[in-house]
């Protein structure tokens, strides 16, 4: 009966490991190809390393730190599912495109859901593209009933994708785009979340160069609504 016992024990255990050893696979492919969207330019890692530190600025937790990490590397993963010449076009969408590329936060959770370990990523990926004031996507959510890892890296991409160089116009002087965060608080973004950010600056828990250490605003603390 022992020997009966463990041997019907060891099926179970070897399921587990090879659903883990799958799982280490796909999530390995799936950073590696989420890096490659943000080449050469690292936008993926610079968002991860902006959310990080809103991140430790609100406390968070080291379990959902390590979330947000994976979520805010992988956050454009679900490009992969939309045509290159849209993902590449170089140029303004139009509202057709717009309306496909909108769709690859839905398509992200289809590939990720398979990964134990992503589990409590998937709703901060998902949700990124939310607005505070509820006129986001995919689902229209606002306040704080958009989870606080999407609502982090909706910042940390934007603040990203305004200091970086795109096909349409010439990336934006660092005071500027902490001026837009600004403007923008309650109605695109977390007043919260946009706080923790300035004040992660002013602090230097991030470096983003002598530029900014001249430029960097002195904001006064807003209230988080």
């Amino acid at each position: 009966m022992l020997a009966k016992g463990i041997s019907d024990e060891q099926p179970g255990k070897e399921e587990e490991q090879t659903i883990k050893s799958e799982s280490d696979a796909l999530l390995g492919m799936l950073n590696v190809r989420a890096a490659s969207l943000g080449a050469p330019d690292g936008h993926s890692d610079r968002v991860a390393l902006y959310a990080l530190a809103i991140g430790r600025r609100l406390d968070l937790p080291r379990k959902m730190l390590l979330d947000l990490k994976s979520a805010a590397i992988l956050h454009d993963i679900g490009k992969v599912g939309i045509s290159p010449s849209i993902v590449e076009k170089l140029g303004r969408l139009s509202d057709r495109e717009f309306e496909i590329m909108r769709l690859h936060s839905t398509i992200a959770i289809r590939m990720l859901e398979r990964v134990p370990e992503l589990q409590d990523s998937i709703p901060m990926i998902k949700h990124h593209h939310e607005r505070f004031d509820g006129k986001g996507y995919p689902d229209g959510l606002s306040g704080h009933d958009i989870p606080l890892g999407a609502r982090i890296i909706a910042v940390a991409e934007t603040f990203d994708i305004l200091v970086s160089d795109v096909p349409w116009r010439d990336a934006l002087p660092v005071k500027d785009a902490l001026q837009e965060l600004q403007n923008c608080a309650g109605t695109q973004f977390d007043p919260m979340v946009v706080e923790a950010f300035l004040t992660a600056i002013r602090e230097g828990d991030i470096d983003l160069g002598d530029e900014l250490r001249d430029e960097q605003p002195k904001t006064q603390r807003m209230a988080a609504n």
